[in-house]
């Protein structure tokens, strides 16, 4: 429970912020608290949340509404005077499951339970420690993990709870991966900031949708207060990994401060990302451009835009991001768009958070928890539906189901509304996909720029970079001081440019294809024994916070890795048998989602166990 009894609750009035607070959350934190199921009935079950839209009255009558909002200051004034403990702090998976469907208005299985109680912080994951038995036994065991973005860092806290000896490898000067590198304009988050957050870490972010600052001031303070900065090497970039079958090691080759380095650890975690390495375009004449190039990944802090002609490659999030937050201080701006894509309209993206709403998530019990929990489903497993396709539906226009459909209308009816008098920009914005065949991206004035006078949209492929622009594959050519590459990141060639040899000198790149990774769960491969990926293959949602998946990875890791600790044994691999299968079954089910569609240029199963992988003592 993250709400706190402190003297400055006696100095507000209670029943105005409670008049602010969000029936839906208030009903699942009433139960919790007084242990009355009552607000379980159906006369209280707020409606259904539409897409990412918000509303915090439920849908209720005034009078139903009043009654609970009267309820829950009645409740609260208890806690606060110490009168009332919660009565139901940890509710058994039943329970869950109906706080969590009364929280969104739809029934929610009680498998979500154990995660979502993990997630909201009502029972934390602890893994055990073996740091005395390791002790104990005088065995030496250690973990390298490569990276210390947000996979790094909730590894870093899951193996020092483990009381597992680990060295945290990172080629930046500080934490935070992608956002301590990504530094354009305009850049920030496209989740709500209380869902893009660690479960252990919250914080009271100024804004719903935070920007790059705060987001890598957060990852740093979080850094600091998890206390594992100390096993943390900065300016370490690894080239290579080798498996020492004898020696039951990994074996990497790093460039340091200090120069070239090896490190020898029983195992090893990637977190090096998704969007660590920047995807440069090869176009010709690249080289002979006069102006300044820049990647948004790469951006130079003294870059001046002022009075510009800039070209812009790219219309995915970096560039929806960029476009709007520079396109004041440029002469002339030029977007450069291979394929358009769907934008979903939100109120919140640019709103600070309130002090009402600050109030209440940290001062109501249990309102920050089910704030997070209808963010979770709103923005994740609401969605899925909306991705799998209907064998009987008719795909040529853009959906894929009934609900695809009316996400499809909905999006299209904005755009229509937003673009409504220039016909030629509402058909190059139209998408040639259906909703979710990629990520969702949101409107933060991206249609209103396109609108201006002093911006174009290009959709003609590009030819040739001439000294002085763009040559269009249209035959046009665009005079240009600056260009942007909003071209995304190498994120096909999991672990680019990593070199790992396993079993026998066997090459994980070439067994990928360099650009067909393959692992099961996203973790592991055989022939690669203690060797375990975070953010890897088929675990990049199309929707949600990656935070999410990156806290349940490092659980199942950090599992495994304490049983070797503790059991003394030396090597461990999923077996190929398992693999295999568990790709084909991860094939099979991806062929029936939307971005398994010809046009369109992963859920995994629940948590395995332990006989699924082939383990060697000693």
């Amino acid at each position: 429970m993250k709400a706190q009894r402190n003297n400055e609750q006696d100095q507000v009035d209670l029943a105005a912020m409670i008049e602010r607070a969000s029936i839906p959350l208030l009903l699942p934190a009433l139960v919790q608290l007084t242990g009355d199921t009552r607000w379980l009935d159906e006369r209280y079950t707020p409606a259904r949340p539409v897409g990412f839209s918000e509303d915090p009255t439920g849908g209720l009558e005034p009078q139903i509404r009043a009654e609970i909002r009267a309820a829950a200051v009645d409740a609260v004034t208890r806690w606060q005077k110490g009168e009332l403990e919660p009565a139901v702090p940890d509710p058994e998976p039943t329970l869950m499951a109906a706080l969590m469907s009364q929280c969104l208005g739809a029934p929610v299985p009680a498998d979500y339970a154990p995660m979502l109680s993990e997630q909201l912080g009502l029972r934390p994951y602890r893994p055990e420690s073996v740091r005395e038995q390791l002790g104990a036994a005088g065995r030496e065991f250690s973990v390298a993990v490569i990276g210390a973005g947000i996979s790094g860092l909730a590894a870093a806290r899951s193996l020092k709870t483990a009381g597992i000896p680990h060295v945290v490898l990172e080629k930046n000067s500080e934490v935070g991966g992608s956002w301590w590198e990504n530094r354009y304009p305009g850049a920030r988050v496209d989740v709500p900031s209380n869902l893009y957050s660690f479960s252990f870490g919250d914080k009271q972010w100024s804004e719903h949708f935070s920007q790059r600052d705060e987001l890598s001031e957060y990852l740093i303070r979080t850094s600091q207060e998890l206390g594992v900065r100390d096993a943390i090497r900065f300016g370490v970039e690894v080239h290579s990994a080798r498996w020492d079958a004898e020696r039951q090691l990994w074996v990497l080759s790093m460039t340091t401060p200090q120069g070239e380095e090896t490190l020898e650890a029983s195992a090893v975690i990637t977190a090096v990302g998704l969007h660590n390495r920047p995807k440069i375009p090869d176009f010709p004449g690249m080289d002979s451009f006069a102006g300044k190039v820049v990647h948004s990944a790469q951006w130079s802090e003294d870059l001046d835009l002022t009075g510009k002609r800039v070209g812009v490659i790219g219309s995915g999030a970096s560039a929806m991001q960029v476009v709007p937050a520079v396109v004041d201080q440029t002469a002339h701006l030029t977007v450069f768009q291979r394929s358009a894509h769907w934008v979903a309209p939100n109120d919140l993206y640019f709103q600070e958070v309130s002090e009402a709403d600050h109030w209440l998530l940290a001062n109501i019990p249990f309102y920050w928890e089910w704030n997070r929990f209808r963010l979770y489903w709103m923005y994740t497993e609401g969605m899925f539906p909306a991705l799998k396709v209907d064998p009987e539906w008719d795909t040529s226009q853009n959906s894929v189901n009934g609900y695809s459909e009316s996400l499809r209308r909905f999006y299209m009816d904005y755009l229509t509304r937003k673009l409504h008098d220039q016909p030629d920009l509402i058909e190059a914005c139209t998408p040639s996909f259906p909703p979710f065949g990629r990520r969702i991206l949101i409107d933060n004035g991206w249609f209103d720029v396109l609108k201006r006078d002093d911006v174009d949209l290009i959709r003609s492929g590009i030819a040739q970079i001439t000294p002085s622009g763009v040559v269009t594959t249209g035959g046009d050519e665009v005079e240009l001081d600056v260009l942007v590459l909003c071209t995304g990141f190498q994120q096909q060639r999991y672990l680019y440019p990593l070199e790992v040899s396993g079993i026998d000198g066997r090459q994980l790149r070439e067994e990928w294809h360099d650009d067909n990774a393959r692992a099961y769960l996203g973790l592991a491969s055989p022939g690669y024994p203690n060797l375990f990926y975070l953010f890897g293959p088929n675990t990049n949602p199309p929707g949600g916070s990656y935070i999410n998946l990156a806290e349940a990875q490092v659980r199942y890791v950090t599992d495994l890795l304490v049983t070797m600790a503790r059991d003394g044994i030396g090597a461990l691999e999923v077996r190929e048998d398992v693999y295999t299968e568990y790709n084909e079954r991860l094939d099979e089910a991806n062929r029936s989602m939307v971005f398994a569609l010809g046009r369109v240029s992963n859920v995994a199963p629940p948590r395995d166990s332990l006989p699924h992988l082939a383990c060697h003592d000693n």
